[in-house]
């Protein structure tokens, strides 16, 4: 698992947005998309639910968030 993928995920979920986690990561909209599918093909679950117009996290990303801000 790639620690860059974990990354782009947890600043989508911040951001509430693709567009401004791939402004502040400095990626394109593009890269940011490929880096969560990645992940998401990976843990084979689907993180964001993409149906509606505002960004939805799925009970797998609230686990996901939840083991990757553990320190």
């Amino acid at each position: 698992m790639e620690l860059h993928a974990i990354r782009v995920f947890l600043t989508v979920a911040t951001e509430k947005s693709f567009s401004r986690a791939a402004e502040q990561l400095m990626r394109t909209q593009t890269a940011v998309s490929l880096a969560v599918h990645s992940l998401e093909a990976e843990l084979q679950e689907t993180l964001i639910d993409r149906s509606g117009k505002t960004l939805l996290l799925t009970e797998a990303a609230n686990i996901v968030l939840e083991y990757s801000t553990l320190s």
